[in-house]
């Protein structure tokens, strides 16, 4: 062995509390990268995304959502070859599970595109909450499709409730096809 070689056994060692603490920073930046869905931006589309293939994913806290999540997917309808799905995110406690928001999510097969949050708004007693399909609001060149609901509990009411999703769209006279024009989630 040379005389200027040291021997591997007195290499300088890294603390361990130092390797230990990129360690833990590193496995919290990669589960968080990997179980956080898209937010409501558009993002670029590169990959297969859990928005856009499938059915329903948990979310467990972590330094940006302090609280357990469930992402639940409602229901789907397509425009011109973009896919819209609906999506409802409840906070998961010990005893309850209660509503959060809901998202739109736009994909192009299993690529996502972009993400919007739906506000929620109360609906008691109209058509959106009482149809069993689709609706045609009268005098109206747009329509209502019927996404599907499902059923929570909100901050500040004591039962649960009905969330139900609505696409709308509006038909072409220049192509003869339905395009897209909003969504929104009724509280009834």
């Amino acid at each position: 062995m040379p005389v200027n070689h040291a021997p591997v056994t007195f290499r300088p060692r890294r603390p361990a509390k130092v390797l230990l603490a990129l360690g833990l920073l590193l496995g919290l930046v990669a589960s968080t990268a990997l179980v956080s869905p898209a937010s409501a931006r558009d993002v670029t589309a590169s990959s297969a995304d859990p928005l856009c293939n499938s059915s329903g994913f948990s979310q467990p806290p972590g330094p940006l959502t302090p609280i357990a999540l469930t992402w639940s997917h409602i229901g789907s309808r397509s425009n011109s070859g973009t896919t819209y799905r609906y999506w409802m995110v409840q906070e998961v406690y010990t005893s309850t599970v209660v509503y959060r928001n809901s998202y739109v999510v736009r994909c192009s097969g299993t690529t996502l595109l972009s993400t919007t949050l739906i506000p929620t708004n109360g609906g008691f007693g109209t058509p959106y909450c009482t149809s069993s399909g689709d609706y045609n609001p009268p005098a109206s060149s747009t329509t209502a499709r019927y996404v599907g609901q499902r059923t929570s509990r909100e901050s500040g009411f004591i039962g649960a409730l009905t969330f139900r999703y609505w696409h709308r769209e509006w038909l072409s006279v220049a192509t003869l096809k339905w395009v897209y024009d909003s969504s929104y989630v009724v509280r009834c």
